[in-house]
């Protein structure tokens, strides 16, 4: 057998690459996965779970929510208890039955016609493949599940993009004729890539504004020296790493508003772990501006039980969803993407 790829390797080189790409193809398909739950960006749902009775956390966050935003947090909170932590890894057979039933994100049918459109865009767009994921440009971070007024009534307003990244959300977003998007973003690795991106797919540089700073609830704080990996998971909660290390101003939300006359008509937080930071130091602005907010929930247990029940006491006519973006399943996929979807209900009006 040994003799014949070596045979098949040195006459019919493109015939063995595909043979070798499908046999590891079917081995990968057989072998076991790892599935677990995110600890390192704020602590342990399980150890937070020993100091709050899940019953209790679960009968406050579902409170009036609809049918699809209790299944989600069903779903996901009973893969909190039974997967492991991202600190015990374990390998998981891939007969063994997804935790809690599949989402409806997660079903057959919607995967593929995800990932037939994730690669149109791939096709079609200069970014990376890396950076074209589900949340982004199939669910634009939740907006085409809103209600039509609601989508409605954000467009041509200013947009926030917190946790820009390389731009793939102000470019995604860019369909709803935003006056100005206004990215915060930590890393310069990532704001020079952003830069490039926005001009290579045509958003004039009047279309946008990037703020380097990190978010905090104060504006107090001493600036903060970490290592700029330039990742989708740069975060204040990650201080190791082999890079050029740069240092950042922290400033609270209403603080940029205020300096940068902000009129925020949609926010976007994925702040690996640090958005109920972004909601205490934003109160304010909230209050006012009334905007659709998409906060991505799922990295700490703060985050997720925490963040609904502050916004509901604070801003009141206000509708709540939480859904799960990505189809994915393996590793801490089973809980990643999920948000908040926020909205001021006079802006569901016909």
């Amino acid at each position: 057998m040994k003799n014949i790829g070596s045979f098949i390797r040195s006459s019919m080189p493109a015939l063995y690459t595909t043979l070798t790409n499908m046999i590891y193809h079917v081995k990968r398909q057989r072998a076991p996965y790892s599935i677990y739950i995110t600890d390192s960006l704020g602590g342990s749902f399980k150890a937070y779970f020993e100091g709050h009775p899940i019953r209790k956390l679960k009968e406050n966050l579902v409170s009036n929510l609809d049918d699809a935003s209790v299944k989600v947090v069903d779903v996901v909170c009973q893969r909190f208890l039974e997967y492991p932590d991202e600190s015990n890894k374990e390998r998981i057979s891939r007969k063994r039955p997804i935790v809690g039933g599949l989402l409806p994100v997660e079903q057959p049918g919607m995967v593929k016609k995800i990932n037939a459109k994730l690669k149109d865009v791939t096709e079609s767009s200069d970014l990376p493949k890396k950076c074209i994921h589900a949340s982004v440009f199939y669910f634009d971070h939740g907006i085409t599940l809103l209600p039509p007024p609601v989508i409605d009534s954000i467009k041509g307003g200013d947009f926030v993009d917190l946790g820009a990244y390389v731009g793939d959300s102000a470019i995604a977003l860019s369909k709803y004729g935003y006056r100005k998007i206004y990215s915060i973003e930590m890393s310069k690795h990532s704001i020079s890539a952003y830069q490039e991106n926005m001009e290579k797919a045509g958003i004039p540089s009047e279309k946008y504004e990037v703020i380097n700073v990190a978010i905090s609830t104060t504006d107090d704080l001493p600036p903060v020296e970490l290592p700029d990996t330039g990742s989708a998971g740069f975060s204040l909660m990650r201080e190791s790493g082999k890079y050029d290390v740069i240092e950042i101003q922290q400033k609270s939300f209403d603080t940029l508003v205020e300096e940068y006359a902000i009129n925020p008509a949609f926010i976007k937080v994925d702040i690996e772990g640090y958005a109920m930071h972004f909601v205490k130091g934003a109160l304010r602005s909230l209050k006012k501006h009334r905007p659709v907010l998409s906060i991505a929930i799922y990295h700490n247990p703060v985050e997720f039980f925490e963040i609904k029940p502050l916004l509901e006491s604070e801003l009141p006519n206000y509708g709540f969803m939480i859904r799960k973006l990505t189809p994915g399943v393996q590793k801490n996929l089973c809980h990643s993407e999920v948000i908040l979807l926020a909205y001021p209900l006079e802006k569901n009006v016909k």
